[in-house]
């Protein structure tokens, strides 16, 4: 038997075979029973990415087919609010049988930074699929859907909870001249957001607006829903991908608030340089949103953003090329805001801005698996300092997935560089052997006793590097 005949059967089983698997899956299986004992967790809904008959490439379903999925999911669960909603890049490892039933899955806790290995072939290890039980791994593009439990007080038998809905709608940058790679800029492509709004095409509360990275072709040209996630190479162009949760109008428009690092020190062909830690850009967005109290605090993201020079970084760029280059990781606030009140309305007939917000954040590391920093995480959120302080009770506000690159998987490692803000990625001397992690990063409002008013942006950045180097750090 020649081998091509043996390819050729070997390719007509593994059809033969994904035919018989579903077209989704959620990671649901350690979801709690005992919600008494469960503050906050998160489940993900992933699609199987299948190879095309002849040859013809890799198809799975649109992210809207995912957001459907999921939402029939929730109709099932009574006892959960959705805090928030996030687009995760992540490998997903599924074992399948001879019957075509999934077995065995698994989130992976890294993800490839560059191009596909010789085990994957369009994001699938397609070979596996041959094989009986043997692992098989779909790069992809997850549905996040963090979880808080209703609270069991408000509800009973006779007065059930309003189950959510979630929803989304992608704003994909419009080219503005002939010349390929030219774009709206992001303030541009929030206006037409909030056009949206205005007119009643997103209905409910904004919960989160996602600067989602989508692969582009040699023409610019992007699939702002397709599930199949790409290596940290190539054409890039960030669409802004709005999910809201279905309910009555909300009167409020929708704004960024970018929070970019200072550069302290230049770097080399060998040496790194060094700019403000994550941190100190949460203490600047604390005292920005304290500042500011007619603003609502929505979400946070970390960025990261292609570095073309130290002094001036913008963050308003919609499209990059990602084969070169290192990048730097801003802070993106997310907020909402009232609309304009007509001249005829009385400003004594509206109602007074709540409290400032006094910004924090913890930061978990994913070391030995998601299952682990879920369970730390719960331990953190159930501590007495969580539930009570003398002077203000602590409110979660959000929760994101963060990217991580590292040499190694060490806990140490990880967590001193998820509070970095310089990222060296590609082609570069400072990036050998660097693999993406992922961190989860807990916002949380700490109230005024809380927040050390004193520690703000590069002067407490400058005193905590002069702490560490007398030993009193």
């Amino acid at each position: 038997m020649t081998f091509s005949i043996m390819r050729k059967r070997v390719e007509k089983r593994a059809l033969e075979k994904q035919l018989k698997i579903d077209d989704m899956v959620v990671f649901d299986e350690d979801l709690p029973h005992k919600l008494d004992e469960c503050r906050l967790t998160f489940v993900d809904f992933a699609p199987i990415l299948k190879r095309k008959d002849h040859g013809g490439g890799i198809q799975s379903v649109q992210y809207s087919e995912l957001m459907d999925f999921a939402n029939k999911w929730l109709l099932r669960q009574e006892r959960w609010d959705v805090l928030n909603a996030e687009t995760v890049s992540a490998i997903i490892e599924i074992v399948i049988d001879e019957r075509g039933e999934v077995v065995g899955k698994h989130i992976l806790s890294t993800f490839t930074v560059t191009e596909d290995s010789a085990g994957y072939k369009e994001g699938v290890s397609y070979h596996h699929l041959t094989l009986s039980k043997a692992p098989i791994h779909f790069r992809v593009k997850m549905l996040r859907l963090w979880l808080l439990t209703f609270d069991p007080n408000e509800y009973n038998e006779k007065v059930r909870p309003i189950v959510s809905q979630i929803q989304f709608r992608d704003f994909e940058p419009r080219s503005l001249t002939d010349t390929p790679g030219e774009f709206e800029s992001c303030d541009e492509l929030m206006a037409r957001v909030n056009d949206a709004v205005n007119a009643e095409e997103i209905t409910g509360k904004v919960l989160n607006v996602q600067t989602l990275a989508c692969g582009a072709s040699h023409e610019w040209r992007v699939d702002t829903e397709s599930t199949e996630a790409k290596p940290w190479v190539g054409k890039t162009v960030y669409v802004l991908r709005v999910f809201y949760a279905l309910g009555p109008i909300h009167e409020e428009l929708v704004g960024l608030a970018d929070f970019v690092p200072e550069c302290l020190v230049g770097g080399g062909v060998f040496k790194r340089p060094r700019f403000e830690s994550q941190s100190s850009l949460i203490r600047k967005a604390s005292k920005w949103l304290s500042d500011n109290p007619e603003v609502n605090f929505c979400s946070a993201s970390s960025i990261d953003v292609k570095l073309k020079s130290m002094v001036s970084i913008d963050t308003k760029q919609m499209a990059i090329t990602r084969d070169t280059g290192d990048f730097v990781r801003i802070l993106r606030l997310v907020y909402t805001k009232p609309r304009e009140l007509p001249s005829d309305i009385p400003i004594s007939s509206t109602l007074p801005p709540p409290p400032p917000v006094y910004i924090e954040h913890r930061t978990f590391v994913v070391h030995k698996g998601y299952g682990e920093v879920k369970r730390v995480i719960n331990e953190f959120l159930v501590r007495d300092e969580w539930r009570a302080t003398d002077q203000y009770k602590w409110l979660l506000l959000n929760v994101e997935t963060v990217a991580v690159f590292a040499s190694n998987g060490l806990r140490e490692s990880l967590e001193t560089n998820a509070d970095q803000s310089f990222q060296a990625l590609l082609s570069s001397n400072l990036s050998m052997n660097r693999t993406e992690y992922f961190a989860i990063k807990l916002y949380y409002d700490v109230g005024y006793y809380g927040i050390d008013h004193l520690a703000t942006g590069v002067k407490a950045e400058e005193e905590a590097e002069a702490a560490k180097g007398t030993g009193k750090g």
